[in-house]
């Protein structure tokens, strides 16, 4: 593993952790710090996942388990699981426009990746996160996940560290298709806010 990611992953791991031993330390009665620690607990268990998955392509290669998947019912199975596990005034919602009655892609590497998406749109959206699928011009799916927040290139209270787009990264790649790869991207949508695309061959 690279000496520079194995520091990012360690610090990264340290600060989550003393950020959990805080919010349980403070822990009482006090019913919104129990649930705000379950979310980072909940966080901090996403992100592991993810530093693990990442050191798995680095060190061996992912390989994507390709299946024919609806891409319906497992974003409105994200959403569910996403809307339970996080509290927030933000509207998580299925843009079923153009989307594909079936895709063919790794349901658990995609939702890691999604959920990174919807993590770093989270940080930035005002009201509202929509995901999406359609179908690749080339063949494939593309997922999106848009938020209304000021687009790309703002400042952040805290700044990320880049792994999950690292993260999203290594599964696009993860899936080809003879002479194609995915790709993830990040840019600004014309109508305002992020735009993040999985583009799966």
């Amino acid at each position: 593993m690279d000496p520079k990611l194995a520091a990012i992953i360690i610090h990264d791991i340290k600060n989550s952790l003393g950020v959990l031993e805080g919010e349980l330390r403070r822990l009482s009665d006090d019913v919104p710090r129990v649930q705000q620690a379950h979310v980072t607990c909940l966080a901090l268990q996403e992100k592991l996942i993810a530093f693990l998955t990442l050191y798995k392509a680095d060190s061996q290669g992912l390989r994507a388990q390709v299946e024919a998947v609806s891409p319906l019912d497992f974003l409105d199975a994200l959403v569910r699981e996403h809307g339970v596990s996080r509290s927030s005034d933000i509207a998580l919602q299925v843009d079923e426009t153009d989307m594909p009655v079936i895709g063919f892609f790794d349901e658990h590497l995609v939702a890691l990746a999604l959920e990174a998406a919807l993590q770093n749109a989270s940080r930035f959206a005002r009201s509202q996160i929509a995901l999406g699928c359609r179908k690749h011009p080339e063949g494939g799916v593309i997922f999106t996940v848009r938020d209304d927040g000021p687009g790309i290139g703002t400042q952040e209270k805290k700044p990320s560290t880049g792994l999950g787009m690292d993260l999203c990264n290594a599964i696009a790649t993860a899936h080809n298709k003879e002479t194609r790869h995915g790709e993830a991207r990040l840019s600004n949508h014309p109508d305002g806010g992020a735009l993040f695309e999985l583009c799966l061959p």
